[in-house]
């Protein structure tokens, strides 16, 4: 398989960054691993924020583990998420993904025109 290839494969499919580290690009891979890692606890950390009160009723016995107790305990209770911040969140995890592909595939490129000389 060809560096291009391989290494936007590797960034999109593993982890962006990935494809980075096997043309070397050690600095623009540390970029990508530690950007799409800071957003993605920054969501999760989001998300669990709003459901730990939901969790901590399942956990106490307050509410029963089944879809209906669930549905009802929410229905009672809504969860309401910031959607400009979920949202925001949303976008700077698909940039910073997408943006990992098409480098490493550029630096695939720049690394096999290196190779061939």
């Amino acid at each position: 398989m060809k560096t291009p290839t391989k290494a936007a494969l590797l960034s999109a499919l593993v982890y962006p960054g990935i494809g980075q580290l096997i043309c070397h690009a050690y600095r623009r891979a540390t970029l990508f691993i530690l950007s799409f890692s800071v957003t993605a606890y920054l969501y999760i950390e989001e998300v669990m924020r709003q459901y730990q009160p939901l969790i901590n009723k399942v956990k106490s016995g307050e509410v029963a583990l089944n879809s209906q107790a669930l549905i009802a305990e929410m229905a009672r209770n809504p969860i309401i998420v910031d959607l400009i911040l979920m949202s925001t969140l949303t976008y700077m995890l698909l940039t910073c993904w997408v943006l990992a592909i098409v480098d490493a595939y550029r630096m695939g490129i720049k690394k096999d025109a290196g190779a061939s000389f």
